[in-house]
């Protein structure tokens, strides 16, 4: 509430969409809107119940509907799903949340350096039928180096914000059990801004740092550095969730090698299981089909080679050594 009273929740059509085709993290000019007007609280939840983004310079949060609800669950990107099939948009004041009244079951985090088979694990839970989205970006934004940062004043408040457009995935999804939340690998930078305390379950996917980096290579431009940095943030934040949570570590090597075997285990880890026939089916598949990152979506980056070999190199320096050192001592527990 504002000195001069609520404000008001916004409600509009959605005219265009901008960047259908990128994986650019959601923003609020994603779309080009029109037919402003006021909506009541109590309608919003039903107009446009999906979480988009956060409308931060605002204290606000976008919500959109005229999206089909399980395509969003089965889409290999929620936000760019949301995107391109997105009729209206709901913008609603901060203090307005959760929009479905009630705070619903917290959702279980996936979080790992991304290149290593977490949009597969997403697909898999889909074809079980179990509820889960990829990568929904009030997560990734709130989890911005500033967001995220000590000494950003906001800092509580977002987490506050974030938990509640949680509480209105869940709602949305109409789920008995809480929902699987697939992160981008931003998101590795704070884990204590995500995980609450009344869901104390979460996954974190990893890879063999060589193949993960070649594939990293061939697929962005990262410099070594910040190839290196990314990799050592997500190790950090495994450690970080081994000391403050029920962690369930899978590997990339061993889903390729036996997927019945890991999803067997991620099946008793969530309480539900996971039928062979949904792991044969999304085995076959292309995890990442119809986004940018689809299989020939991309050809290698020509100069991929060296990028890697400086990436390795950096990551086999005496400097690097010492930090991994650290990570693997414990290094991460305070939380």
């Amino acid at each position: 509430m504002t000195l001069f009273g609520p404000r008001a929740v916004i409600a509009s059509s959605v005219r265009t969409a901008r960047r259908i085709d990128r994986i650019a993290i959601a923003a609020p000019d994603d779309f080009v809107v029109c037919g402003r007007h006021r909506i009541a609280r109590e309608q919003a939840a039903d107009v446009a119940p999906l979480p988009y983004c956060l409308d931060i310079p605002r204290g606000r949060a976008l919500y959109v509907g005229g999206v089909d609800i399980h395509g969003a669950q089965t889409a290999p990107f929620y936000y760019l799903h949301l995107r391109r099939s997105a009729r209206c948009v709901v913008s609603a004041p901060w203090e307005a949340l959760p929009l479905n009244g009630a705070d619903r079951s917290a959702p279980i985090f996936l979080f790992s350096p991304g290149r290593c088979g977490s949009t597969l694990v997403s697909r898999l839970l889909s074809a079980a039928g179990a509820p889960n989205v990829s990568e929904p970006d009030y997560y990734t934004q709130a989890t911005s180096a500033v967001c995220a940062s000590r000494f950003n004043p906001w800092r509580e408040r977002v987490r506050q914000v974030v938990a509640a457009m949680g509480s209105d995935l869940a709602a949305a999804l109409g789920a008995a059990q809480p929902p699987v939340v697939k992160l981008r690998a931003e998101s590795c930078r704070a884990p204590d801004l995500l995980v609450a305390p009344t869901e104390r379950r979460t996954l974190f996917m990893t890879r063999d740092f060589e193949s993960w980096a070649r594939s990293n290579a061939r697929a962005f431009r990262n410099p070594a550095a910040k190839s290196v940095r990314k990799f050592l943030t997500a190790l950090r934040c495994a450690a970080w969730l081994r000391a403050n949570s029920d962690c369930l570590v899978l590997a990339y090597d061993d889903l390729m090698a036996d997927p019945s075997g890991v999803a067997a285990g991620l099946g008793r880890f969530l309480g539900r299981e996971i039928p062979a026939t949904a792991v044969l089916s999304t085995m076959k598949e292309d995890s990442q089909d119809d986004t940018p990152l689809r299989k020939g979506g991309r050809v290698d980056r020509p100069g991929w080679e060296r990028q890697f070999d400086e990436t390795m190199a950096l990551w086999n320096s005496a400097k690097v050594g010492t930090l991994r050192d650290r990570l693997a001592a414990g290094e991460g527990r305070a939380g």
